[in-house]
């Protein structure tokens, strides 16, 4: 089979990225011909060539000023512009060269331009969604024209492979019937329980009595990480051996480090910025509990890698947490932008070690299905299938003539 990746391949923050280069890579491995169409920035040019020098994967960049990684509002017309400049002059060399049997999908964003071209080359095309259609379309999130457009182009893909079970529904609420789930996974041999790095915690400041609180995100209003802080003055006022480690980087992180000094608790918060994937479980396996108070996720990988370490995971209540969570058992969950059952859940967890390792331990006995080559045979079995059938639609149409 010769598929061809359109999509960000680069390790952004959220996962999205780094699910579909594992998902590449793995598929490769099970004997595919895999090419990729991606976009990338010049500060991240060499990043991106040793991640894929080591694969055998053939990737074709082009060059992006920024990462687009706003799920929330479509793309300013300018860095679309820019887009569609790359991803038509690469698909089109692509395919000159060598014609794929299907073309997928990797995000959203690239529906914008994608599917209308798979059909103009006779090409079936799949569609792996991350985002949240009903909650953007039908809510009114997006402009009426974007709105329309990109259910244009949903409708011209001949399947949309979707993460968690609500997104399924919410691309039935936009009348878009042929939508497959494959939920979303993680490799399970990367992260697993393993012994607390001291070099790591003694980087991050963390003592042997402390009690570590890890927030792990892009730092995007969606995640609402100001609710930590919010959350850690109240809970360090009467448990002052909390201590905050914050993973990741984005557009928030200057107004969480001011709303820190701003509280007078800086001392008891970490600032990471980005650390490598392969570094992600050493941080995780850190944490007494892993804190995701986001206002929406597709289906965050945060929340099956903290479950995956065995670690205790506390998420808003959102039905993204709804998947992967049974309340008391597998993690706890507080409703959305509620700091006082935030801050009273997080001083439950603080005080009860027994808790935090009865929920850990729960959580990791959950995780069947969640395997990352699991995914990658269902991946494999859904492009299969679409081929086929537009192999046997093209043979209609041929015969009809």
């Amino acid at each position: 089979m010769d598929i061809l990746f359109v999509g960000p391949l680069i390790p952004l923050p959220g996962g999205a990225a780094i699910s579909m280069s594992q998902l590449l890579i793995g598929l490769a491995d099970r004997g595919h011909a895999v090419r990729a169409i991606a976009p990338i920035t010049r500060e991240a040019w060499s990043a991106g060539q040793a991640l894929f020098r080591r694969s055998n994967l053939e990737v074709a960049w082009f060059e992006v000023p920024w990462f687009e990684i706003a799920t929330g509002v479509p793309p300013l017309d300018s860095y679309r512009q820019v887009e569609a400049d790359g991803l038509q002059a690469a698909l089109s060399a692509a395919i000159t060269g060598r014609r794929p049997d299907v073309i997928v999908i990797g995000r959203e964003s690239f529906a914008w331009h994608v599917p209308q071209l798979a059909r103009r080359e006779c090409l079936p095309s799949i569609l792996l969604a991350r985002g949240h259609p009903s909650r953007n379309i039908v809510d009114g999130i997006y402009p009426e024209e974007a709105a329309k457009r990109y259910l244009e182009q949903f409708r011209l893909v001949d399947l949309i492979v979707a993460p968690a079970r609500h997104l399924v529904d919410g691309f039935a609420r936009l009348g878009l019937g042929r939508v497959e789930l494959v939920p979303n996974a993680i490799d399970l041999r990367q992260f697993a329980p393993r012994p607390k790095s001291r070099a790591l915690a003694r980087r991050l400041g963390l003592l042997d009595d402390d009690i570590a609180v890890f927030h792990l995100s892009n730092l995007t209003p969606l995640k609402r990480p100001l609710d930590l802080v919010e959350s850690a003055a109240a809970a360090l006022a009467r448990h002052p051996r909390l201590r905050y480690v914050v993973v990741g980087d984005g557009p928030l992180r200057a107004d969480l480090e001011a709303a820190c000094r701003g509280r007078g608790i800086e001392k008891r918060f970490s600032f990471t910025g980005w650390v490598e994937y392969d570094r992600v479980p050493d941080y995780i396996n850190l944490a007494d509990m892993v804190v995701m108070p986001s206002a929406i996720e597709g289906l965050s990988r945060v929340y099956l890698e903290t479950q995956a370490c065995g670690r205790t995971l506390l998420a808003s209540d959102i039905p993204a947490a709804r998947e992967v969570i049974a309340p008391g058992r597998t993690g706890l969950m507080f409703p959305v932008g509620d700091i006082e059952a935030l801050t009273a859940t997080t001083l439950r967890l603080a005080e009860d070690p027994a808790l935090r390792v009865a929920l850990g331990s729960q959580a990791l006995g959950a995780m069947d299905g969640r395997d990352l080559s699991s995914a990658v045979g269902a991946y494999a079995d859904i492009i299969g299938r679409v081929v086929l059938e537009a192999r046997r639609r093209s043979w209609i149409q041929g015969r009809s003539r």
